[in-house]
């Protein structure tokens, strides 16, 4: 007689091996669903998605290591950049209007002149902040020393008698500017060109006077030229000078005050001139405005 004996150990033992088999086929198909389920989930976004949003936007990208090395290098140039550069035509237009006292020297000051006053103005180009060239009209008038006036008199015959000199000039004048800081400099300027001297002899005339409006007529003495000469010539230029931007340091105007030596190939002493007096040297000290 056989029997049949159900034994649980044999069961579970079976029933794991199962259990395992199933597994192990059933887990690459869920790992593939999941992988699928999570890239269309709408909270899951890629980094090429990212990067198209981003590009959508016009939003810019995270600078390299290369490209904030270039920033940095441009900021440092910027920093240390002192001086403005011109941004425009009328930034490299130049102009100067000035006034002071002139000193004659040399021969000029041997008995024929003395002290007396200047008014430069000029108009030119800045080529950069550090050349530029004007063209300049300068007129200088200085007096006659009075005992060489009392000389002349005396041989003359005349009572009293009065002169001055007047000296204009139109030069091409280059310039150079030495900047020391941002707001103040020197520079060094020179030239040359046309020079017109003028000697003039006066003697005091009585003079009647009459008033149009109100018909009254006065009398009185006037200087009137008795005697002049004159003289066309060349001459020269050479100068210092010392600047102030004193509307800030990105400023074209300056304030300014130089002195030059001049020299005029003015003619001698001879029988048809008189009153020459050789050369002329004298120093002009002008303070005025530049831009």
């Amino acid at each position: 007689m056989v029997s049949n004996c159900f034994s649980p150990r044999i069961f579970l033992s079976r029933l794991a091996i199962a259990a395992t088999a199933v597994a192990l086929v059933a887990l690459p198909g869920a790992a593939q669903a999941q992988t699928t389920d999570s890239s269309s989930s709408p909270g899951y976004s890629s980094s090429s998605d990212w990067q198209a949003a981003l590009a959508k936007l016009d939003m810019p990208a995270a600078p390299t290591a290369k490209a904030s090395a270039q920033y940095g290098q441009y900021g440092r140039r910027n920093t240390n950049r002192r001086y403005p550069y011109y941004q425009s035509n009328w930034s490299h237009f130049a102009f100067e209007v000035g006034a002071g006292a002139t000193a004659p020297i040399g021969n000029a000051a041997h008995d024929w002149e003395t002290w007396g006053y200047n008014v430069n103005v000029g108009a030119g180009w800045n080529f950069n902040r550090y050349f530029g060239a004007l063209i300049e009209y300068q007129f200088n008038r200085m007096k006659i020393p009075g005992h060489t006036l009392t000389a002349l008199a005396i041989d003359n015959g005349i009572p009293q008698l009065g002169g001055n000199i007047n000296t204009w000039s139109l030069t091409l004048d280059p310039i150079v500017y030495m900047p020391v800081s941002p707001r103040f400099g020197a520079y060094i300027t020179g030239g040359g060109g046309f020079y017109r001297k003028v000697t003039n002899f006066t003697e005091a005339a009585l003079s009647t006077q009459c008033d149009p409006y109100y018909f009254y007529c006065y009398s009185g003495y006037v200087p009137q030229t008795v005697a002049h000469s004159s003289s066309n010539q060349a001459g020269a230029n050479i100068g210092f000078g010392l600047y102030w931007k004193a509307f800030g340091d990105y400023s074209n105007a300056k304030l300014y005050t130089e002195a030059r030596y001049v020299w005029v190939n003015s003619p001698l002493a001879s029988p048809s001139d008189p009153y020459g007096s050789g050369t002329e040297g004298f120093i002009p000290v002008t303070v005025g405005l530049r831009f």
